[in-house]
């Protein structure tokens, strides 16, 4: 019989001399093993041990980190909230850490644009604006923890933002840190300018992609389509049709493109009026394709969240604490949820829409009337269910295996054709 094996080994912490001189406080720059491994893991299911830590106190000391690491070869990753379920904040490279001192939050124009650097979370930028009736465009589920460098990076979009309050459509304005050093402010009247002599190849680059992209009618049609959906896969090409500047035109594309184009210093956004009139009800179907097919029809009564849980996600739900009283008292089998919620400035106007939906939910075969509730505690519960699904399924898996998620889009009206076949390949691979 083989001896056990021994304790596996940390490879030895390493930064090139020019990357830590880069770093004007040698005590923010950390090879050591217990550093390096604090930082292996974020939310994801992905365990990458950097090479380093470093703790960046500014723009410039970004850019002065960036250039170096470009001249030596390094690669290196950003991290700020670290609640990626996808591993962008994960490395074996140098990871710098941006949310120590980038918290930054200026409230403009009384709430109705905003200026935010990435290590704040969604949640303090909403505390700040809620007192001017205001919110952010985006509003991801993991709201406490997230930060707006990983809201811009990854284009996240959340439950009731849709396709136009999302970052690439309340952005304003956007400082970003290139791999040269190179910082690039879009509001600077003379961006451009400065670009151009800055990084002509780059300028001249976008201009070419640009005309290259404007010139194919194939191309405009296929990016006008797969955009009017809520994609946020890849990087965001719709830019080389939405703008012409060249900064512009950058900074929409590095919303979305995962820390690989750029550091994003800070930014500054156009901001939602709150619409402190809600109202939401948790619709139980017969079966998942009964419920995918409700969606269209729910979607033109112009619903602000959709929300579709399937018989495993009601199955963990019942085991909540404070379930929702809408899943309890049965042993789901093939049912389905929906988590409807309408939003209004107003009680008459939300009253309208919750009438139009009670009308939609009519029609349906649901295993129980679906009614309509503004009472928070009511809200509370249903929303606490779909927040709360991923991580407790995610908790509850066997021993040895791994949780993988990722976004997907498609058309409303092929949504029920899609969930059932992704049903049947589950149980064809034995993916449970």
């Amino acid at each position: 019989m083989a001896p056990p094996s021994g304790p596996a080994t940390l490879t030895p912490g390493h930064v090139p001399a020019a990357v830590a001189d880069a770093v004007r406080d040698p005590a923010r720059v950390s090879t050591r093993a217990i550093d390096r491994v604090a930082y292996a893991a974020d939310a994801s299911h992905f365990l990458l041990t950097p090479r380093a830590v470093l703790t960046a106190a500014d723009q410039d000391e970004v850019a002065a980190i960036l250039r170096a690491a470009s001249a030596s070869g390094a690669v290196v990753t950003f991290r700020s909230g670290g609640t990626s379920l996808s591993g962008q904040a994960s490395t074996s490279g140098i990871l710098i850490d941006t949310r120590r001192h980038f918290r930054g939050i200026e409230v403009l124009d009384g709430g109705a644009r905003v200026r935010v650097q990435p290590g704040a979370t969604v949640r303090q930028v909403n505390a700040r604006l809620v007192r001017h009736g205001y919110r952010l465009g985006p509003d991801p589920a993991s709201e406490a923890a997230c930060t707006i460098g990983g809201v811009v990076a990854n284009n996240s979009s959340g439950m009731a933002c849709g396709t136009d309050e999302n970052t690439y459509r309340t952005l304003e304005s956007m400082v970003f840190v290139l791999p040269s050093g190179t910082v690039v402010d879009t509001a600077d009247p003379d961006a451009d300018h400065h670009l151009r002599t800055r990084e002509p190849d780059l300028f001249d680059g976008l201009l070419r992609l640009q005309r290259r992209v404007a010139a194919n009618p194939d191309s405009v049609a296929t990016i006008e389509r797969q955009f009017r959906m809520k994609n946020t896969m890849g990087y965001g090409i719709n830019a080389f049709l939405d703008y012409t500047s060249p900064a512009d035109l950058l900074a929409h594309l590095i919303i979305g493109s995962e820390g690989t184009l750029a550091f994003v210093s800070s930014v500054t956004y156009r901001t939602v009026p709150l619409k402190r009139a809600v109202t939401t009800a948790l619709a139980v179907f017969r079966n998942l394709d009964d419920a995918t097919r409700a969606l269209p029809a729910l979607v033109d009564t112009g619903a602000a969240t959709l929300e579709v849980m399937d018989s495993t996600s009601i199955r963990v739900g019942q085991g909540f604490a404070e379930a929702p009283p809408q899943i309890r008292g049965f042993v789901p089998t093939d049912e389905a949820a929906l988590l409807i919620e309408y939003h209004a400035t107003a009680a008459e106007e939300l009253a309208g829409l919750a009438t139009q939906g009670a009308r939609v939910l009519a029609e349906m075969p649901l295993r129980t009337v679906a009614e309509f509730s503004t009472d928070a505690q009511a809200r509370a519960l249903a929303w606490k269910l779909r927040k709360g699904l991923y991580a407790t399924v995610a908790g509850a898996r066997a021993r040895g295996t791994t949780a993988l998620l990722e976004d997907v889009v498609v058309p409303v009206p092929r949504l029920a054709d899609t969930c059932n076949g992704l049903q049947e390949l589950f149980l064809r691979h034995g993916y449970d």
